[in-house]
């Protein structure tokens, strides 16, 4: 790969990148194109020169050129190898080559290897009992640092300055976390300089899954010289793969830029050790957040539900321990629908806290009835409530509970108004609607925020048999007539539609009161008092 950087005669810098392993550089004309184009630099030969890589080496010819090729001020004759810093000259251009040197590793420890023996190993003598002080004062010092900050951004800027300190070698440090399959740097030192971590190089750490030194020119194996290291002027560098239980999470990295001498295999060690225990930290403050989340969002959602289905699915999620968003059909589901009448003229008659004092009592009557007959919050939409029969579990009850439901509401609603009519303070009359069928039921949203929720034509219906009562009123499409018909009293009724050329008229049944029941007989359907 050519990476070549270019200064035009005007002073402009450009930068040209090929994968080629032959380039032609000049002047591009009708009948003749070049790779890099040099054009509008006059005293640029058509085909002025010829750039080839092989066998890991870049050379330069020129190709009979009318004011010749220099390299660092003196014309080339033949073709030449070119060297790491050679300044080109062709015409009036000036072109700068990132050529890669050998760069070597020249020590690896295996993140596998345990912390104590990457933190006692190698005692020989007073000096390595030295070394093994060293690293486990630095380790120490580490953990307490680490075990006093509180989310995981103030404790990577905690390490890169740990490492520095007890590292002293390490001129520049950094963290880089793996963000989908990239590694993304989160933090390095010091901030006044430019990060200098070479990807290829921290690449290298978690493919091998080994904590490595590099060195510019050093004997042992092969490593990799990206231009970011040409660049950043490294000529050390530690690089150590940040794994825990099997899974990786990054890289940490520490370099030298003045020496080519620095870090020996009691530092990389140390490295290491460091690396995996920020590994079990970042891992562990990353749990504790997934599990904060994963609580408010299981809070949120299980305040829907009535008690009896609220456990059933936190035992669910306890076994699963994860949310998922998703959707299914559902068929039969009951929908009730409650909307105050009037409601837009009446709060515009009442200061703001009065109203939300006014629903929050309204609700605080309804809720319980609703949780009493096992049925689910899906929303609320200012004064309406919509609320779920036979979702999330199935019930063969659904019809008779959500009528029930209703009734008891309308009583509990009526209570209500006297008690606010006896303090002299306005009260609300509510109308209810109430269909079955089919819907589209789950967990709808986004992993940030999500709700229990039902979507379909059934639930768009009920909201118009309720738009159909008046104040006080129990609207029952004849769906759900099917199934109550012995369980209450009730009376046909024809909705008009406020639509006629898109929408129909709905036959209905207002709901009066629960047919008196056999003294020898059993209600026909009871309140839920446990698991169904």
């Amino acid at each position: 790969m050519f990476i070549i950087d270019y200064t035009t005669p005007d002073g402009q810098r450009r930068r040209f990148e090929s994968r080629a392993n032959t380039i032609l550089i000049g002047r591009t004309t009708p009948h003749q194109t070049v790779d890099l184009d040099l054009t509008p630099d006059s005293t640029v030969s058509r085909m002025h020169a010829r750039l080839t890589f092989d066998n890991g080496a870049y050379y330069l010819e020129d190709l009979g050129s009318k004011y010749g090729t220099l390299v660092n001020g003196r014309p080339i004759l033949s073709k030449i190898r070119l060297t790491p810093g050679a300044k080109i000259t062709m015409g009036r251009t000036v072109l700068e080559i990132f050529i890669p040197e050998v760069g070597m590793l020249t020590h690896s420890v295996s993140a596998s290897e345990s912390t104590p023996n990457l933190l006692l190993a190698q005692y020989r003598d007073a000096a390595s009992l030295e070394a093994i002080r060293r690293r486990l004062t630095a380790f120490y010092e580490l953990s307490m640092a680490l075990g006093t900050v509180h989310d995981v951004g103030q404790m990577i800027d905690s390490v890169v300055d740990y490492l520095c300190k007890f590292i002293p070698e390490a001129q520049r440090s950094a963290l880089l976390l793996l963000e989908d399959e990239e590694l993304v740097l989160k933090a390095y030192h010091p901030e006044r300089m430019k990060p200098s971590v070479s990807q290829s190089l921290a690449a290298l750490a978690l493919d091998t899954q080994e904590a490595f030194m590099w060195r510019r020119g050093a004997p042992g194996k092969t490593g990799l010289l990206s231009d970011s290291v040409i660049r950043h002027g490294t000529q050390a560098a530690m690089y150590a793969p940040l794994i825990w239980q099997g899974e990786v999470l990054g890289v940490l990295f520490a370099d030298n830029f003045m020496s080519r001498s620095v870090f020996n295999e009691d530092d990389l060690r140390l490295l290491m050790a460091m690396a995996n225990q920020v590994s079990m930290f970042i891992k562990n403050h990353q749990l504790q957040q997934s599990l904060r989340h994963q609580e408010v969002i299981r809070s949120n959602l299980l305040r829907q539900f009535s008690p009896q289905v609220a456990g059933r699915l936190e035992q669910w999620l306890k076994e699963t321990n994860h949310l998922r968003l998703g959707g299914k059909r559902a068929n039969p589901v009951t929908i009730l629908t409650s909307d105050v009448r009037g409601f837009t003229t009446l709060s515009a008659q009442m200061e703001p806290p009065d109203i939300v004092k006014m629903l929050n009592e309204l609700f605080g009557v309804c809720i319980p009835i609703i949780f009493k007959y096992n049925g689910t919050i899906d929303k609320y939409v200012g004064d309406a409530i919509l609320a779920v029969f036979g979702s999330p579990d199935p019930d063969e009850h659904q019809w008779q509970k959500a009528v029930q439901t209703a009734i008891e509401m309308q009583e509990a609603i009526a209570d209500l108004n006297r008690q606010r009519e006896a303090q002299g303070l306005p009260v609300c009359e509510v109308g209810i609607g109430i269909h079955t069928g089919e819907v589209l039921h789950g967990f709808i949203g986004s992993e940030e925020h999500m709700e229990f929720t039902v979507i379909g034509d059934t639930v768009n219906r009920t909201a118009r048999y309720c738009d159909g009562a008046g104040p006080g009123e129990i609207i029952i499409s004849p769906a759900v007539f099917e199934h109550v018909d012995e369980l209450v009293e009730a009376t046909p009724r024809l909705i008009k539609s406020k639509h006629p050329d898109t929408e129909p008229d709905l036959e209905a049944y207002v709901v009066h009161r629960l047919r008196p029941s056999d003294p020898n007989d059993t209600m026909p359907v009871k309140a839920d008092t446990g698991p169904l």
